[in-house]
């Protein structure tokens, strides 16, 4: 039997156990997503309707919106999106994260500096091309809350091909298994299978998240440091590069999840 080790979180372990926290205080949240439409109502599915926080929005020809609202200043997600899907908006010498954290602070009293910032994005090959980019953003963007020498915080968390990765990865085992060559391609998927992130719950996030870990451990990726996420996201990356050079498909994952066990919204043990 292979030995289970440790650094955080347990891969590939046989007894593995996932435990759910909803009573959890989370502080501040900010999840900076490429879409305007999936990214933001998975986000509201899992936040609003399975832990019950409240979530604020900001998007693209959308105001600001507050949905679920709840009287918890120890809690506040808010998720907003990049002026296009491509990854190199957060660069950082483009004005668009400047402009944002602005906004933020000015407006919303919204306290970026202890705030938990996740960016979801695509690895797709058509809308994110640029692998050097990408290469250097899971370098710089490893802890949510503090990265040394980079002037703001933040983790990357990538689907391949697409966020629609994790819906699936709710409702069908051995996801990874599945593989894809375009987000479009596994929306049709998802579309003939009847598969509708609709019906997420607590029940199906929990299986996305045994998913999800099974996954990272067929990759090799035995244990991972959630302060410091940047070997495990490279060796990730890495992996599904080499499936797309041979194959010209990438195998079916979210890192959605990642960000819900470095909340501590989930434990696995």
């Amino acid at each position: 039997m292979k030995r289970c080790t440790w650094a955080g979180y347990l891969t590939g372990c046989p007894n593995m156990e996932i435990k759910i926290n909803k009573e959890k205080s989370v502080g501040k949240v900010l999840y900076i997503v490429e879409g305007s439409k999936t990214e933001p109502y998975l986000l509201w599915r899992i936040f609003a309707k399975v832990f019950d926080y409240q979530v604020e929005t900001i998007l693209r020809n959308h105001p600001y919106q507050k949905f679920n609202s709840k009287v918890n200043p120890t809690s506040q997600i808010f998720v907003i999106n990049t002026e296009t899907s491509n990854i190199k908006t957060i660069a950082k010498d483009n004005d668009f994260l400047n402009n944002l954290f602005e906004l933020l602070i000015e407006n919303y009293d919204f306290d970026i500096d202890n705030t938990a910032i996740y960016y979801l994005f695509d690895r797709d090959c058509q809308s994110n091309t640029d692998q050097i980019f990408i290469s250097n953003m899971i370098n710089t963007l490893k802890n949510s809350r503090d990265n040394d020498g980079y002037e703001r915080q933040g983790m990357l968390l990538l689907s391949y091909p697409s966020i629609e990765s994790f819906t699936l990865s709710n409702f069908e085992t051995n996801s990874f298994c599945q593989r894809f060559d375009l987000g479009d391609t596994l929306k049709s998927y998802l579309e003939s299978k009847k598969i509708n992130h609709a019906r997420i719950n607590i029940t199906t996030l929990t299986m996305a998240i045994q998913e999800m870990m099974d996954a990272l451990a067929l990759i090799g990726v035995e244990a991972f440091d959630i302060d410091n996420f940047l070997n495990t996201n490279k060796a990730i990356f890495e992996y599904e590069e080499d499936v797309y050079s041979k194959e010209s498909v990438y195998q079916a994952l979210s890192l959605l999840c990642v960000s819900l066990i470095d909340l501590g919204l989930i434990e696995v043990t």
